[in-house]
């Protein structure tokens, strides 16, 4: 064995003595590969790699409290039976990476920064400038987001005219405008674009440039590609953006712009739905003030009638007996009275898509010393809200939202039983209440009739106010939080650029000389060495047949 390897290593070297002899030809493609390198690290434009990272906050939703209701039991009997607000639900970084990436997203930030039109000067093979145009080219945004087809314009500017060549290569259509001076206006089918100078172009008195206004969606998808977003890791809520361009500011601008819209976007969400909770809110509060008015005019009839004028005085010895028993029939027929409210809204067909509104903060719920794990209404309205994003961000005609709506269906009639079941527990609970206070009220026989007739109208009157406070304080939290929007995408580090750039590389151009020399030179000579060893062997098989 070792013979034969020694034999196979001895006869290499006749074939790289052979090579090295064409040292010339060698030398000669290493010098087309060095002036290569040469050029490419020269004119290949300085490339810098620019990242960003936000940390995504589990911020507040409208609908769900911030703190406990002031009223006592009463706002715990609620959370007991699941009554309680929305809990904001736990982020999913991949949710938030697709809003993100989202085309949708992506087309409003290339329409802010106008990136939509790239800007080159003749021969310059495709480098995009950016602040250093000397004009700018703009449309309006209905017209830009219909934009099908990729418009060329080849602009010259000098001291007598502005020549404006069109071409729309997709539809086969040039066309000439010529103009005296800027800003200008070329007025196409699809749309009207506006020329003018930047204050860079102001000074120039010759300018030859070349303006390419892409659509929205092209633009977008492109960068759906050359943007980078990720989660830091999975055990946190941050988002890394990382893009590499030849221009630091560029990707500084399209980062920190794409931050600013979907924070304004999920502002305008959350608006959004506080207003329609507002609506809500608004219509229960005027039904409580008409019904507390009812009440109030009774007792003022009621008590002018039987003229009365201190019934808390007479009948003081009592309450203190009834007093812990009235509390408890107040504070569950409270809860009575919302839970017809809650049924009646669910019911409604006309809010068969809207989120079913929770009157007190969410807390962990109790029921029967045990702690409930799940709640119907809770996951009602979590499907609710991503239905509504998913048409927000694809349409109505997204599969996913059919998907959806079935899933919602399914939940609304576990809502359905949720409010049956409490209904009936509270019922139960108030007839256990009065039959003990039907017990206590018989041992009040000498306290005249209008009396016990004006504790019942004291008793609705104040279910009235409490049922109207926890509205009201609903309302204020609503209020107040669309009223102090909060940043969801919070900035960790702002666009930064790294100082080093990662295009040209030196190591790249060394690697390219050494592979570029060594697989020209060497397969040229071995396609040589082959040809003529073919043309030597047709031409002994041709001698051979002639013999």
């Amino acid at each position: 064995m070792e013979g034969k390897k020694d034999n196979e290593v001895i006869g290499l070297k006749p074939i790289i003595i052979d090579y090295l002899l064409h040292w010339k030809l060698i030398i000669g493609v290493g010098l087309f590969a060095v002036i290569a390198a040469i050029l490419y690290l020269i004119f290949y434009p300085k490339t810098y790699e620019t990242m960003a990272r936000v940390q995504i906050q589990n911020g507040s939703n409208p609908l769900s409290g911030g703190g406990s209701m002031p009223l006592g039991e009463a706002a715990g009997l609620m959370r007991s039976f699941g009554l309680g607000g929305l809990q904001a639900g736990s982020i999913i970084i991949d949710d938030e990476i697709s809003t993100f990436t989202s085309n949708a997203l992506l087309s409003r930030m290339v329409y802010e920064l106008g990136v939509y039109v790239d800007y080159s000067k003749p021969w310059t093979f495709g480098y995009r400038m950016y602040e250093e145009s000397p004009l700018v080219v703009t449309c309006d945004s209905i017209s830009i987001a219909h934009l099908d087809n990729t418009i060329e314009f080849n602009v010259s500017v000098s001291e007598k005219q502005v020549k404006i060549k069109t071409e729309i290569e997709s539809l086969n259509y040039k066309e000439t405008f010529q103009f005296t001076s800027l800003p200008a206006v070329v007025s196409l089918k699809e749309g009207n674009f506006i020329f003018n100078y930047t204050d860079i172009g102001r000074s120039l008195s010759k300018i030859h440039l070349l303006a390419t206004v892409n659509p929205l969606t092209t633009v977008s998808e492109t960068l759906v590609k050359d943007l980078l977003v990720e989660e830091l890791s999975k055990t946190s809520n941050v988002i890394e953006f990382t893009a590499t361009d030849y221009k630091k500011q560029r990707s500084k601008d399209m980062f920190n712009t794409l931050i600013k819209l979907y924070n304004e976007q999920e502002t305008s969400y959350k608006k959004d739905l506080g207003d329609k909770s507002l609506l809500f809110l608004n219509d229960r509060i005027d039904q409580m003030l008409q019904e507390l008015a009812d009440v109030e005019r009774a007792i003022e009839v009621y008590k002018s009638k039987n003229k009365i004028t201190s019934v808390e005085m007479d009948v003081q010895y009592y309450a203190e007996y009834m007093k812990e028993l009235q509390m408890k029939l107040i504070e569950t027929q409270q809860q009575t009275h919302l839970i017809k409210m809650l049924d009646a809204f669910v019911k409604d067909s006309a809010n068969r898509y809207k989120l079913a509104p929770s009157l007190i903060a969410s807390s962990p719920v109790m029921s029967s010393g045990q702690e409930t794990t799940t709640n119907p209404l809770i996951s009602y309205n979590q499907a609710l809200l991503e239905r509504d994003r998913l048409i927000k961000n694809s349409g109505i005609d997204n599969p996913m939202v059919s998907t959806l709506d079935v899933q919602i269906d399914k939940l609304r009639d576990n809502v359905y039983q949720m409010i049956e079941n409490t209904s009936k527990s509270v019922q139960l609970t108030i007839d256990d209440l009065k039959e003990k206070e039907k017990e206590m009220k018989s041992r009040m026989g000498e306290v005249p009739e209008q009396e016990r007739v004006y504790v019942d109208y004291r008793r609705q009157q104040e279910i009235l106010q409490g049922v109207y406070l926890l509205l009201l304080q609903k309302r204020e939290e609503i209020l107040l939080s669309i009223s102090q929007p909060t940043d969801k995408a919070k900035v960790v580090d702002a666009a930064f650029t790294k100082p080093r750039p990662v295009a040209p590389r030196k190591l790249f151009a060394a690697l390219f000389i050494m592979a570029f020399t060594l697989i020209v030179s060497v397969g040229w000579l071995f396609c040589k060495e082959q040809t003529l060893s073919i043309y030597h062997g047709f031409r002994e098989k041709q001698k051979s047949l002639k013999e």
